[in-house]
Parts: structure tokens; sequence; C-alpha cells
């Protein structure tokens, strides 16, 4: 199938051309939602990363594994709000750290710490279906100049194209569409970190990220007519596995008992995908549904370089009554890059024949399109922590994120035969409490996503279906121990 018309596969059998993965699938697998974790850190913004001394830090600042004085264990369940007020269920969270004895020196080298931590880095479940009425353009008018062959070929097999591979719809004439868009799985990462304290001023941390990807989308359109009574259907499949490792690098610095700052670098993190998709088409009516034709799939791996991030923050100090995090991430989804494409792709040719031929593909020409499309973003935290009571702490935070596409790649994303939902900004609120002895804590965290999108059912176009924003809930609770 080809996929927004990015990168363009070719078939050595020649039938024609499909694309199997492309800037948009990249951009999904990159990104990540930046507050996650444990309960504490999710409650304020995420905006962790010069205060240090928790365990999901180590995803953002491996010296915060430094600040500790304790051995640390967490653990996070998680309950989750899809937008479409369906519930699930994870683990947002898992942590050890290990502490080594403090050397009771004043300078130098203080204590270290050694952590192993799991955070879920992105939820992918979403639902959303739209349907149009009375609409005077049909997909089947735009299938000749931006839909794959296996899509004319069917559709005139199917008698929506003619021998021409024109519309048969005449002028004037109306249709209802309707728009289904399903994602599921989920992304996560292991951390294996060592921090360090220097002089209770300074402290430095590196890390090693080994990340995990599950992932299925469902994309259907449909289209009834009125004369006559029918419609048709084309039903897109897309899953992709994979696994990938990065590295981080992070320092903090305690300018004063009241100031700290903190910096990190993470590497870009190299994926191997392994993807499969398949596409099917058909006649059908409003009262049953077809298993339909298959018209093309594709079974192949590649390689994926997602951006490097740079991140810097602030955290204050407020004696014993609160802590203040600040804290800014940069990444540029400009500098994706995919390579190492192998695999078959297949699909019906213009006589009906299913064909197999490998993978043809042109990386100087994706890193073009990449670079054209995609653009940087920049992601702002904040979040506050004020103790109430002995032992009890009240919380509140806001992360940011600009859109990681280019305004007009809308009217200009190539060329799509199915639905394509492209992300715009996203905002988090956040908020939460928590209750801590010398040895025992628990957090409670609640956090609202609010992601703007704009949903196509077919590109290039001037206007989405729908650019209603994307919601959903998370409510997770932290369990701890140190010791």
């Amino acid at each position: 199938m080809r996929r927004l018309g990015l990168a363009a596969l070719g078939l050595v059998l020649g039938w024609g051309s499909v694309s199997a993965q492309n800037a948009y699938d990249a951009l999904t697998i990159s990104r990540e939602d930046p507050i996650l974790g444990t309960a504490r850190y999710s409650a304020m913004g995420g905006a962790f990363g010069a205060l240090g001394a928790n365990a999901t830090t180590m995803k953002d600042n491996p010296a915060g594994l430094g600040v500790y004085s304790k051995w640390d264990f967490t653990f996070t369940p998680n309950l989750y709000v899809t937008n479409d007020n369906s519930l699930g269920c994870n683990i947002n969270n898992f942590g050890l750290i290990l502490n080594f004895a403090n050397s009771g020196r004043k300078r130098g080298y203080v204590t270290s710490s050694f952590g192993i931590s799991y955070n879920r880095l992105k939820n992918f479940d979403r639902y959303s279906s739209i349907k149009r009425r009375y609409q005077k353009t049909s997909m089947t008018d735009d299938m000749k100049v931006h839909a794959s062959d296996a899509v004319l070929y069917e559709a005139n097999r199917l008698g929506l194209l003619d021998d021409n591979y024109n519309s048969v719809l005449v002028e004037g004439e109306t249709i209802d569409s309707r728009v289904r868009f399903k994602e599921k799985g989920s992304m996560g990462e292991w951390d294996f970190s060592y921090g360090m304290n220097i002089s209770n001023r300074f402290y430095w941390g590196i890390g090693l990220g080994v990340t995990s990807l599950d992932y299925t989308q469902k994309a259907n359109y449909d289209e009834f007519f009125y004369n006559p009574d029918e419609s048709w259907y084309l039903d897109n499949y897309y899953e992709a596995t994979g696994a990938g490792f990065n590295f981080k690098l992070g320092a903090i610095a305690r300018v004063t008992d009241f100031f700290r700052l903190g910096f990190a670098f993470h590497t870009p993190t190299f994926w191997s995908i392994d993807q499969y998709t398949d596409q099917n088409m058909d006649y059908n009516d409003k009262n049953s549904a077809h298993a339909g034709t298959e018209i093309s799939a594709t079974d192949i791996s590649y390689d994926l370089q997602t951006p490097l991030k740079l991140q810097a923050s602030m955290g204050f100090v407020i004696g014993k009554r609160a802590i203040v995090g600040l804290e800014y991430q940069f990444a540029d989804y400009s500098a994706m890059r995919i390579s190492d494409v192998d695999g078959d792709v297949s699909g019906v040719n213009a006589n009906n024949v299913w064909t197999t031929g490998y993978v043809n593909f042109d990386e100087t020409d994706e890193k073009e399109r990449i670079n054209e499309y995609m653009s940087a973003t920049h992601t702002i935290k904040a979040g506050v922590e004020v103790n109430v009571a002995k032992g009890f702490a009240a919380r509140l935070g806001a992360a940011f994120v600009t859109a990681p596409v280019n305004k007009d790649a809308d009217e200009n994303y190539y060329s799509s035969d199915y639905p394509v939902s492209l992300p715009q900004e996203t905002l988090y609120l956040t908020g939460g409490f928590g209750y801590r002895t010398d040895c025992f804590y628990v957090d409670g965290a609640v956090v609202y996503k609010r992601q703007n999108e704009k949903l196509y059912d077919y590109l290039p176009a001037n206007s989405p279906i729908s650019d209603d924003p994307l919601t959903n809930l998370n409510i997770m609770a932290t369990l701890g121990w140190k010791f």
C-alpha cells in the first residue's frame, strides 16, 4: 500500500509502486508523552530534570541518581481513559535504585547510585469515527492522480473507475463518507543508569535506554452512494514492532541551597522495526460487512533514527516547604532517518494478478521529504510541590509541546488513499498528592492530555474532515520504599 505516497518502493516485477513506511510512520514512533512516569513526576508535569531523586528522572537526566542517599524501589500502576471513553490499565513505572554508601567526605566523591527503571513512553490507544453527508467530491475523483496502482486497478475492476481510470460518478452526484481511525499499543523504555555526587554541589550521570514498540493502526474509509444505493470501502491495516537503544548524559549543578541547574543530552534512539501492512477493498452494502479483497501487502524491516534531544532545567528548593521545577526540551523531527529497508511488497496488477517483489528504497529521496515536512518541537514543563502538613504534599504541573509537522503539510503532504491523522500542539495539565514516612511513600496523580490534530479522509486536501482535539486521562498511583 502507499502510506501517504512517501518513499516509493518499486516492485521488481514492475506492476507499479507502493510505499511501506514514511515520515509519518517515523514520527508516530519517534514521539513520546513527556510526562508519564512515577505519580510524583507526573503530578509535577515531569519537571524534575534539575531536582533528581526520582526513578523516572533516569529517562530525562541520569544525573538525578546522584542526588539519592538511600536505596529506593517504586511501582506505578496506571488507569487511563481514551478519547472515546474506553478504559485501559498498564504499568507506568518500575524502578530500583541501588545507592552506594556515603563516603563521609564533604569534598570530592560523596556517594553514587545505580538505577534500573522501566518507564512507559507512550500509550497509543485512541479511536475516532466521523461521518459526512452530501459530499460533492469522492475519493474516486482523485484516484487517477493520487492512489496507488493496486487501488487504481481494483477500483477499475469494481466499476468505480472507467477504462481511463476516471470516476464513474456523474457531475453533481453526492455521496456520504465515513472514516474510522483506530490505534492501539504502547512504547516503553528500560533505563540502566549511574549517577555520582561530587561535593554535594555537582551531580553527573550516564545512562543506557533500551526501548520497545508494539503498535497497530486500522484506518477504514467508506463511501455510500445514492444512485444506486450502493457503497464501497477501503480498509488499511498497519502493524509495527521493534526495539531500539539510546544513550543519555546529564549534569546537575547545585548553585545554591535554593537554586539548581540541570542539563541533559540524549542521543538519537536507533530503532530496528518490523512492519506488516495490508489493504482490502470491495463493494459493501449499508447493512452488512464483507471480508473484502486483499489488494496489497508489505512485510518489511528497516532501521529508524529518531532526533537527538537537548534538555535544560531549573529547580528551586524553598527550605522544607516547597520545590519548583522548570524544564525545556528540544527535538528536531526533520532529523529523523529511515535506512536499510528490506522485505517484500505485493499487490494486484492491471490484469488482477497478485505479484510480489523486493523493496527498492531511495534513502536520499526520503530524507529530503522528512526535511521538508517535519519540524522541530519545543517542550516546556513546569511543576510545584508544597508540603501542606507533616508527611503530606500537594502537587500541580503543566506541559506544552509544539507541533511536529509544518503548517503546510496538509495540502502538500504527498498522496494518501486512506485516512491520516497529523498531530498538532499538545497540552498537559497535572495534579496529585503524596504521603511519605522515613521508609515508605505513596503518591497519586491525575494527568489530563489535550492534543490537537487534523484528521483527513485522504490527502492532499484543502481542509481536514475534523480538527477536534483528542483528550485522555491518566490516573496513577506509586508505591515506594526507601531503605
